[in-house]
């Protein structure tokens, strides 16, 4: 790289959340988790549930040193952790107020798990366009296929671990792990959800996206 490339990405930061911002929003989300940890549908599940974004958590807290992500995805990350922790208390199959919206309008499922999977694009989308960002070189168009297709595979690969829970535990914790409830096609539905979340947060949110991640100091 030239003296003068370099001299240019020197002048350039991010726009990122402080320390109390960030401070703040997990100090919210560690008191939900804590609430919602509280008599929990099932405890099996609610364990298994929220070793996903505990994970997440412990993740972005301990690359915070290396690697900082723009304000957007910060707090787009803080409420994915909620839309988990959620579903986690009631099983996604049982979600409130999903209950309530399925037996008033006479819906054929607790539509919780399609919102979470649908979520997962919608608010996971830019964080992961960030870090390929951060690490390939790419036009704006392949940086947003790139994140799709990945968003896409993530959400293969978690079916993937909702197949395996149900065949390596218990029948019925399996079953309240996977919230299929008798929809034969609930994985083609999740994944596609999830396609579609990442396709819309980058059309709605991308060129904010882009001016945090280039903001001149």
């Amino acid at each position: 790289m030239s003296d003068k490339s370099s001299h240019a990405r020197d002048r350039i930061t991010k726009t990122t959340a402080s320390k109390g911002e960030l401070m703040i929003l997990l100090g919210i989300y560690l008191v939900g988790f804590v609430l919602l940890a509280i008599n929990p549908h099932d405890r099996a599940d609610w364990a298994l549930e929220n070793f996903f974004p505990i994970s997440q958590l412990i993740a972005v807290i301990i690359s915070y040193r290396y690697f900082k992500f723009t304000r957007i995805s910060y707090y787009m990350i803080f409420f994915y952790l909620f839309v988990q922790s959620w579903g986690g208390h009631f099983t996604y199959a049982e979600a409130a107020p999903f209950n309530w919206l399925r037996d008033e309008f006479h819906l054929a499922r607790n539509h919780y798990d399609r919102v979470a999977h649908f979520m997962l694009g919608f608010l996971l989308g830019l964080p992961i366009r960030e870090i390929l960002r951060e690490f390939i070189s790419a036009s704006r168009r392949w940086l947003n296929f790139l994140t799709a297709t990945i968003v896409l595979a993530i959400g293969a690969f978690y079916e993937f671990i909702e197949w395996w829970v149900a065949v390596l535990v218990t029948p019925d914790l399996g079953d309240k792990f996977l919230g299929t409830q008798g929809d034969i096609w609930d994985t083609q539905w999740d994944m596609f959800l999830a396609l579609v979340g990442a396709i819309l947060t980058m059309a709605i949110f991308g060129k904010w996206h882009d001016r945090q991640l280039t903001r001149n100091r």
